[in-house]
């Protein structure tokens, strides 16, 4: 297989804001209590944090973490966070019929952010949660005056404000897992009630919108009402649903759908939010603030050889479409980053890179700010099929909830590629999605004063069923080579790169 891209470094195609990077971080399933957050642990810091996971979240560069959920936030009530740990109620978790211990509260969220470099984002209560409630925790995160929350705060031993700028309307509030789901309109009058009050003790905060991927007419009532109020809107997707789906390798080449579906369903969501402004584009953008290839519940959820290199190259399309969406996406939120379909699996002995760490540590440490004008023209495409109608994904569709009899094929090139620059480099990511094939690439590079060689860093390996496990932690991970920047490139079947061309 031959391949050929195009780079075109004059013709820009969007600003990438870096919190397309970011991850998810809920009261679930072990991902802050025994993951991130574990003061037992012989690995845990005078905070209770784990160091080890703190460094390899600093490794990728997290730029954002949205907190405490997800469904958890919708029972969730601030003030049993806050304080004193031996003070703290022990509640009944309505999300996931557990008890939470609230031993992790906003504090703790803020200090991890801080030890990570990231912005917090904060999502409230809009199921069992009031407007006042959401108002008195901005000024508690917040308020600088002589008022309650602002000096209770205070009194916690925090003098300063923890200044968190981005805060989330309500999660999922179509859905029926929720406590006190609503309509749209509902929804709609609601959080418009809840910005009101917010934005009165911190103007300058921006704020994220409930949004439906899946219902055009969700996201044009919410957009509608909430147009003066919301910089984004969110959009959630879990490529291979929550239910069983037997032997996804078999279906490889189907799966591949999943960056172009969640594509799709971005073209819907912007669609409604141009008809919702009357056709103002720019004001209000995408958050895509969860989405993995997998959902939460199956029954090898907890099985490393799961998180695969078929999982990495899925990771990696989809980073590469919200890239070249960018001008779209300003927020993205992998869901979630540490156990449970994370790209770290965390136990009492250590930490496990699964192989969709290694796609982040390579993307993330390896964009630059400026997307830039990419071709591809490939030898070799692949036939793939709409996931919505194969058994492992007939019930991904929440709004219908049934699946179409109608089949949808897609022909798309087997090297998918996107390039963006900075000062120092271009970069060009670039998937080769084909099961059997190697390719020999050809870069077109239009762009002055590149250097003589470049990098590649590829992450491969016989099998896209080969894992990383305790047992084998290195078998998929990057490795990296030099080569003549005028020589064409070998990108070997089945694997995820980087190439870096330095700018001179």
């Amino acid at each position: 297989m031959k391949a050929n891209i195009t780079i075109d470094s004059s013709k820009k195609a969007g600003e990438i804001d870096r919190k397309i990077f970011g991850h998810f971080m809920e009261h679930a399933f072990g991902n802050i209590y025994g993951g991130v957050y574990d003061p037992e642990s012989r690995f845990a810091d005078e905070d209770g944090f784990r160091t080890d996971v703190i460094e390899l979240l600093k490794e990728v560069k997290v730029p954002v973490l949205r907190y405490p959920g997800g469904n958890f936030v919708s029972s969730y009530h601030w003030e049993d966070g806050i304080g004193p740990k031996e003070n703290r109620p022990k509640k009944f978790d309505f999300a996931w019929g557990a008890s939470e211990s609230n031993q992790f509260g906003t504090a703790d969220f803020i200090k991890l952010c801080r030890k990570t470099g990231a912005e917090p984002l904060i999502c409230v209560n809009m199921g069992s949660g009031t407007a006042e409630e959401a108002m008195n925790w901005v000024e508690y995160c917040n308020g600088t005056q002589d008022t309650y929350y602002a000096n209770l705060r205070r009194s916690h031993g925090y003098e300063e404000p923890f200044q968190v700028k981005y805060w989330g309307l309500g999660n999922e509030m179509y859905g029926v897992w929720q406590m006190e789901s609503m309509t749209a309109e509902e929804y709609a009058g609601s959080a418009a009630q809840f910005a009101k009050a917010m934005k009165k003790v911190d103007e300058s905060i921006h704020l994220v919108a409930c949004g439906m991927e899946q219902d055009a007419e969700w996201n044009h009532t919410v957009v509608k009402k909430l147009e003066p109020y919301i910089d984004m809107i969110s959009a959630h997707y879990y490529g291979m649903g929550w239910e069983e789906f037997g032997d996804i390798s078999e279906q490889y080449e189907q799966t591949l759908y999943i960056p172009y579906q969640m594509e799709e369903r971005h073209k819907l969501t912007l669609a409604s939010i141009i008809t919702g402004q009357n056709g103002i584009k720019d004001n209000i953008k995408v958050a895509w603030d969860e989405w993995n290839m997998f959902g939460w519940s199956f029954d090898a959820v907890n099985e490393d050889s799961t998180y695969n290199l078929h999982d990495a190259i899925i990771t990696a399309l989809i980073l590469n479409m919200i890239l070249r969406n960018c001008d779209t996406i300003k927020m993205a939120m992998y869901s979630t980053f540490v156990n449970i379909t994370g790209a770290l699996r965390v136990t009492k002995e250590g930490c496990l890179k699964r192989t969709q760490y290694h796609v982040f540590d390579m993307l993330s440490n390896h964009t630059g700010s400026r997307l830039i004008r990419t071709d591809v023209d490939c030898s070799s495409s692949i036939t793939i099929h709409d996931i919505g109608h194969l058994s492992f994904g007939a019930n991904i569709d929440n709004k219908n909830n049934h699946a179409s009899g109608k089949i949808v094929d897609k022909d798309i090139p087997a090297i998918d590629a996107v390039a963006t620059m900075d000062s120092k480099n271009i970069y060009v990511s670039v998937v080769n999605q084909s099961l059997n094939d190697d390719c020999e690439l050809f870069l077109d590079i239009h762009a002055q004063n590149i250097g003589s060689t470049m990098e590649k860093t590829e992450l491969y390996g016989d099998s896209i069923l080969d894992a990383n496990t305790f047992g084998d932690p290195d078998h998929v991970c990057p490795h990296k080579s030099t080569q003549d920047v005028n020589q064409p490139v070998i990108i070997r079947k089945h694997s995820v790169n980087v190439i870096t061309i330095p700018r001179v």
